[in-house]
């Protein structure tokens, strides 16, 4: 059985407050409210499993797990035996933004999801939203490489995200492309806008494995197929699978995954 571990990272989060700094009305309401955006540092779980065989004296390939969206880390290590079993140290963080769901548990997203306005595929993403996605990708993925690395016996690194974790899989794997080896989506997509100031060929050197299902209705199959076709405009060496299938991991190809790591 595989060793389960819990690793605490630092993570400089973006807090929104809302300063009120303008006159107030007679009807007491607050016009042109401000927003300001503060720093704070916080701490986000990863949940370690380590395999059987695991020496701390030779090196393992490091598989990161990022959940979707309404997810948690604890839910995300499901995936683990297909990892540890094959020799691989599997982690999953915690992504930082808390909400309470309508069934009234908590869940969690990776970067402060606009719901007012649900689909950001049919949109484009509010400054907030990106602001956001590239805080989680430059901060909190390399704090969680850094402590991984303390901690273990790592040689490579793969990133494996499954729908919003899919969107912080890409942006992580371009931008800490000197770090990351090989990225793994499962129904997500890519958008250039999202990057910043990174430039999408600067991750070209960054194996991709996309899978997505035919079936999918949140992130359908067309949007993911752009994704890919980004990638490979820009000079990645893409794998592509599709399945029968909706908006989730398929579990019959989890091996596929095991071996095109092997094979990277």
């Amino acid at each position: 059985m595989a060793v389960y571990i819990k690793l605490f990272n630092t993570l400089l989060l973006l807090i929104f407050s809302f300063g009120h700094l303008s006159v107030q009305a007679q009807n007491d309401t607050t016009q042109n409210p401000l927003t300001i955006w503060s720093n704070i540092n916080a701490f986000t779980p990863t949940l370690v499993s380590l395999p059987d065989n695991y020496d701390s004296t030779k090196s393992h390939t490091l598989v990161i797990g990022l959940h979707g969206f309404g997810s948690t880390a604890e839910s995300f290590q499901r995936l683990s035996n297909y990892f540890t079993e094959a020799g691989f140290i599997y982690a999953t963080p915690e992504a930082p933004y808390s909400f309470l769901k309508n069934d009234g548990t908590i869940g969690y997203e990776w970067f402060l999801y606009d719901i007012s306005s649900y689909i950001m595929l049919e949109r484009p993403a509010s400054e907030r939203e990106k602001a956001a996605m590239r805080l989680t990708t430059e901060k909190q993925m390399a704090q969680v490489m850094t402590d991984l690395k303390r901690s273990f016996n790592i040689d490579k690194i793969y990133f494996l995200g499954f729908s919003q974790g899919g969107i912080i899989t890409y942006l992580t794997g371009i931008h800490h492309h000197d770090k990351v080896d090989g990225m793994i989506i499962f129904s997500s997509v890519v958008d250039e806008d999202w990057l910043g100031n990174d430039n999408i060929k600067e991750g070209k050197s960054v194996p991709t494995l996309i899978i997505q299902g035919e079936t999918d209705k949140l992130v359908p199959i067309n949007f993911a197929e752009n994704g890919r076709d980004l990638l490979i405009r820009n000079g990645y060496d893409v794998t592509y699978q599709k399945f029968d299938g909706g908006h989730t991991i398929p579990q019959d190809l989890m091996g596929f995954v095991i071996d095109w790591i092997n094979k990277e």
